[in-house]
């Protein structure tokens, strides 16, 4: 028998082994960057509804002109479904939110709720005051998605 057919008869089962190595590790990194898709794509359903459940607050102001109890609901799931979900910067953007939406509503009761102001310059001072916040509020709902894009983003 050739020298050659001893050695190759030698390194057989370890060239076996090297192939079956490098099968193994083409699995692993598959599966590796599968399952980093997966959380990704999860991350990215989470955070969507999220945006949505905001987009949801906004539409409700819009429609009935100001902000009710119901509204006030959405928003706070909102800011609940986002407190894990995004940066420092969403949390703070939702404070101001939160903030302005009770002040809408304060007014808004100021105007219509019992004991409402009478005809007069501070009734239309805080008209003035729930016209302007409204108007803050739909312009929130046009530039919105500038603070959600960095994390809506499913590439890496």
């Amino acid at each position: 028998m050739p020298p050659w057919v001893d050695i190759v008869v030698k390194l057989t089962p370890a060239f076996i082994t090297l192939v079956v190595g490098l099968i193994a590790s083409l699995v692993a990194y598959l599966q590796h960057k599968t399952n980093s898709d997966k959380l990704r794509l999860d991350l990215f359903a989470k955070r969507l509804e999220a945006f949505e459940k905001l987009q949801q607050f906004f539409t409700g102001v819009l429609r009935e002109g100001y902000v009710n109890d119901e509204a006030l609901v959405v928003l706070a799931e909102a800011r609940y479904k986002s407190r894990f979900l995004f940066g420092a910067e969403i949390e703070g953007y939702f404070d101001e939110l939160w903030s302005k939406a009770v002040d809408m509503r304060g007014l808004r009761s100021r105007l219509y709720g019992s004991g409402s102001l009478p005809a007069g310059a501070e009734r239309a001072a805080v008209c003035e005051q729930e016209s302007a916040l409204l108007k803050w509020q739909m312009e929130q709902m046009k530039t919105v998605h500038k603070h959600y894009a960095p994390y809506l983003r499913f590439k890496k």
